[in-house]
């Protein structure tokens, strides 16, 4: 008997909830999540890719926004809707494809991504008059302010660290602008159209730092839907600049749409789409000293396609911002 009544406890010890729950303890089989620690450096190594394509689409903007545009026209704001309307209808389109559309509608919205597609579509619409009234290399380098614009606010706004690499970097690349465009040991041209090119330009640079630091906010927002909401608002503030400055677009022959709607796939939806897919992955300092490849490119279209002046010091300044793009590369974390 006394061996029958010891047996219940010895079977209640081997069945143990406490054991049981030990055994299949939550926390192990969350263990494998650090795993992930290595998407950055694939993520960063894409985001190199996607700006440098970006960068090198952007710098072909003048060459199809001057060819676009008829002789004493000013076209800017026009260009620009017809760029980010294209590029909004494109994204639809490749969302829908991939069976994506419903996170259009799920994904909320907030007013970084709003701004980013407002200031963006501003940004561009200046640059792009900028281009036909000053000189391409001038025009570019004013627009190019955005990336300074955009690492100051980045370090001040985000607290985002800003390493002596970054700083020299952007600095070289900065220099090096102020070369290529005749800033320095060049000379400058007056009259009232260069004028208001230039105020256009530095408006340009303004946006667009606006633009970049945008881009630094949602990194929740998957980039096709961030794409597109970019696009959309970009072709709204343009359209408001199109109902204001009411462009004269009679003059437009068949090779000018022609040009215009190259422009509208090349530099909108193509570059502009891989612009924000850049800027979820790379800091600041990286996607603005990568994105000066830009000027190279506008240089280089200047000089081949416009017969535009390259003195040594223009080419020693492009040189210098190859050097300068290279810089953020050579980082780790």
């Amino acid at each position: 008997m006394t061996v029958s009544l010891g047996a219940p406890p010895r079977a209640q010890v081997s069945a143990a909830p406490p054991r049981a729950q030990v055994s299949a303890a939550p926390p192990r089989a969350q263990l494998p999540a650090p795993a992930p620690r290595s998407a950055p450096s694939r993520d960063r190594r894409f985001g190199v890719v996607a700006i440098v394509l970006s960068a090198t689409a952007m710098g072909a903007a003048g060459l199809f926004g001057r060819m676009a545009t008829p002789d004493g026209a000013v076209l800017g704001e026009a260009l620009t809707f017809g760029r980010m309307a294209v590029g909004a209808v494109g994204m639809l389109v490749l969302l829908a494809f991939t069976r994506r559309l419903g996170q259009v509608r799920r994904v909320r919205l907030s007013a970084s991504v709003v701004a980013g597609g407002v200031f963006l579509g501003l940004s561009l619409a200046t640059y792009l008059s900028a281009t036909v009234l000053t000189d391409l290399s001038r025009a570019v380098v004013l627009h190019y302010l955005g990336p300074v614009v955009a690492t100051v606010l980045a370090r001040v706004v985000l607290k985002e660290s800003i390493t002596r690499l970054d700083a020299l970097s952007l600095g070289a690349a900065f220099v090096g602008m102020l070369f290529a465009a005749g800033f320095i040991g060049g000379t400058s041209g007056g009259g009232e159209q260069e004028t208001l090119g230039t105020v256009l330009g530095v408006a340009s640079g303004i946006f667009y730092g606006a633009a970049l630091l945008c881009y630094r906010y949602r990194s929740d927002m998957p980039s096709d839907v961030r794409c597109f909401w970019n696009f959309a608002f970009g072709a709204i503030a343009t359209a408001a600049m199109v109902v204001v400055t009411r462009p004269d677009l009679s003059g437009m022959t068949a090779s000018n749409w022609a040009w215009a709607a190259g422009f509208f796939v090349v530099c909108g939806l193509f570059a502009l789409g891989l612009l924000v897919v850049a800027g979820k992955h790379l800091r600041a300092a990286e996607l603005s000293g990568l994105s000066y490849l830009e000027v190279v490119v506008a240089l280089t279209i200047g000089v081949l396609a416009f017969g535009e002046a390259a003195s040594t010091l223009a080419v020693f300044g492009s040189a210098l911002i190859l050097v300068a793009m290279a810089l953020p590369l050579l980082a780790r974390r």
